[in-house]
């Protein structure tokens, strides 16, 4: 006997279908088969037939419906199938018989060949689980409360299966045979953002960019216009990848972690590279030394284990150093790279515990089975690593304690660490510095963002926007991307705009924003440090000696030396050191200053705080 139901209902015995008579059949046994093999009470199943207003005698109505489905639920050889229970009545089958059974199988066996990363045989079971449904699941019964429960949750389990069968193949490069589920899919549920963003993935890979930008602006439209909403942070990032034609577009994975990619079989979990990566040769070459020392000479490591950081301003573009470094060595680290990103998008850390759960999971240990413990769930993630040779990626660190328990502790692993700060406490690490962009580096990333031609039509305005941007990295390329987006907009335009007191305002393009990114990094900062690097804003922009800073913040020379050094290691000031024995020259790089200043003037309340604050805003004090 085969009872389906995801379509309208039906029942066949071999090859032969049976009819089921009147409409109260087919409710009871819609009723019984939402809960097949679990016992059904009598009052669940009066208001599936009856929907609420049961006559007087439903109890025996009800008894001679389940007598006659009996008769019409019987085949050769086989015992009855309806069979009475205290309190109700229950329907015995056997998962093959049940379509809706067979279907949670295959599902759940792809889920499985996903986690084991086996992406073929995950299509395979995801296409035959698919196939099985022939329409709305119990089509034509919803006016009965129980069969119309059941209707919608399974409607959409079937539309989730779907969502992740083309997770996998959008990961297996088959982006036409995804359009075509997705068009489908789309077209029922224009609301649902996950498949607008699958759907602008294929397209852009399959080389249709603009396809991919009009989905977007249609969904925008349409969240706008019906339901006064913008669309979500994952839809805006990609639209932004996109627009920069980034050769790793793609979701950030299945469920919303970033995209695998496979490396001689094992998962990696990086976060899209960019296509247009500029400079960064030495800091480059001096990654690839500390992950290959035994190709550049003599090994380097102070430990068993080798420990990076790469530590630098905000926005200056570490992370997407990290992201370069860890791709050209991927070949290296046989066991894959593990990823995790240690701040939250308002730049609260993330807590060791819940990173350690991410990695662990990471490493294919199923979410149950990930301790509670934080020492069991230390000891598991360096159990699991112990022998391979794996890259360990932790991005945005705040500070030793965060980084600890992340690290691994065998000779075959390797760390790559970024923060804003050395994190000199880390013992055995070894420091890759790297600040803003020198003027050809920022020249040529503007250049390929906005057109070369157009940047060399305006040698002066095209250095006016890098100093204004402090040649940070993501402040170019921000620049860069709103010139591009604005091709009526003349390079002494946007100059212009970034030398005012709203330059933070004008350096934000989709979710690309130097505030965000400055407020990320300065996390925890201390009110008073970023007062005085309001102040030291102030002076003139070549740079400063300790003793106008001394003057300046009414401090003797042994507390502005201490309050410098403590501010440079934080990224508010930068030293430059002349040479060898001369003074160094301090200076605020001018989109840090600003800052400081809009974060003191928003702490400002009454007293002292706002007397200094007004010293910053008239600039009376310099």
């Amino acid at each position: 006997m085969e009872f389906s139901v995801l379509g309208p209902l039906e029942v066949h015995v071999g090859e032969t279908r049976v009819d089921l008579g009147s409409g109260k059949l087919r409710f009871l046994l819609a009723a019984l088969l939402c809960r097949a093999n679990t016992t059904v009470s009598t009052l669940r199943l009066t208001e599936a037939l009856w929907w609420g207003n049961p006559p007087r005698t439903a109890a025996k109505n009800l008894q001679v419906n389940v007598h006659y489905l009996r008769k019409a639920l019987v085949s050769p050889g086989d015992g009855p199938r309806v069979l009475s229970r205290p309190g109700g009545y229950l329907l015995s089958t056997a998962p093959e018989e049940v379509d809706l059974a067979r279907f949670e199988g295959l599902a759940a066996e792809g889920t499985a060949a996903v986690r084991r990363g086996e992406p073929e045989q995950a299509d395979r079971l995801f296409q035959r689980a698919l196939a099985l449904w022939r329409g709305r699941p119990f089509d034509g019964m919803e006016r009965s409360p129980l069969v119309q429960q059941e209707s919608v949750r399974l409607a959409e389990r079937r539309l989730a299966v779907a969502e992740l069968a083309i997770d996998v193949r959008l990961g297996l490069g088959q982006y036409f045979e995804a359009l075509a589920d997705l068009d489908a899919l789309v077209e029922v549920h224009p609301y649902r953002e996950r498949l607008r963003a699958q759907q602008m993935i294929a397209l852009y890979r399959t080389g249709r960019q603009v396809e991919a930008l009009m989905v977007f602006d249609a969904v925008r439209r349409l969240l706008a216009e019906e339901l006064g909403l913008q669309p979500g942070a994952v839809l805006q990032r990609l639209q932004q990848a996109v627009i920069e034609g980034h050769g790793e577009v793609g979701l950030p994975g299945l469920a919303g972690r970033p995209r695998a990619i496979q490396l001689r079989g094992s998962t990696s979990q990086l976060p899209p590279g960019l296509a247009d990566f500029v400079g960064r040769r030495e800091a480059s070459a001096r990654l690839r030394e500390i992950l290959h020392p035994e190709e550049d000479g003599p090994a380097l490591r102070t430990a068993d284990w080798t420990l990076a950081v790469v530590s630098g301003p905000g926005g200056a573009g570490k992370s997407t150093l990290l992201n370069s470094a860890a791709r050209t060595a991927g070949d290296h680290f046989s066991g894959g790279l593990l990823y995790q990103d240690l701040r939250a998008p308002d730049g609260t850390p993330r807590d060791p515990a819940d990173a350690l759960a991410g990695l662990l999971r990471a490493t294919g240990l199923p979410s149950e089975e990930v301790p509670a413990p934080v020492a069991d769930r230390i000891r598991l993630y360096r159990e699991r690593l112990h022998g391979r040779r794996v890259l360990v990626l932790l991005d945005n660190a705040l500070d030793e304690a965060q980084i600890r328990p992340l690290l691994p502790t065998t000779g075959s692993c390797a760390t790559l660490v970024t923060s804003c700060s050395r994190l000199s406490g880390l013992t055995g690490a070894q420091l890759v510095e790297i600040g803003g962009f020198s003027p050809e580096e920022g020249i040529e990333l503007l250049g390929r963002i906005a057109g070369r031609r157009r940047v060399a039509a305006e040698p002066e305005s095209a250095a006016r926007i890098l100093r204004a941007c402090g040649f940070l990295p993501l402040a170019v390329r921000i620049a860069g991307t709103r010139l591009a987006t604005r091709p009526h907009w003349s390079l002494a335009r946007l100059a212009g705009l970034l030398d005012g007191p709203l330059c933070l305002d004008e350096l934000s393009v989709g979710d690309l924003d130097l505030r965000t990114c400055l407020a990320r990094s300065h996390y925890g900062t201390r009110p008073d440090d970023l007062r005085f690097t309001a102040l030291l804003g102030g002076l003139p922009a070549f740079g400063f000696t300790l003793e106008q800073a001394a003057a300046l913040l009414d401090l003797g020379p042994r507390q502005a030396d201490d309050l410098l050094d403590r501010l440079c290691d934080r990224r508010l000031v930068v030293r430059d050191q002349p040479g060898y024995g001369a003074p160094a020259r301090y200076r605020v790089p001018p989109v840090v200053g600003r800052f400081a200043a809009e974060q003191d003037l928003d702490r400002a309340t009454t007293g002292p705080e706002a007397s200094l604050s007004g010293r910053v805003r008239d600039h009376s004090i310099l």
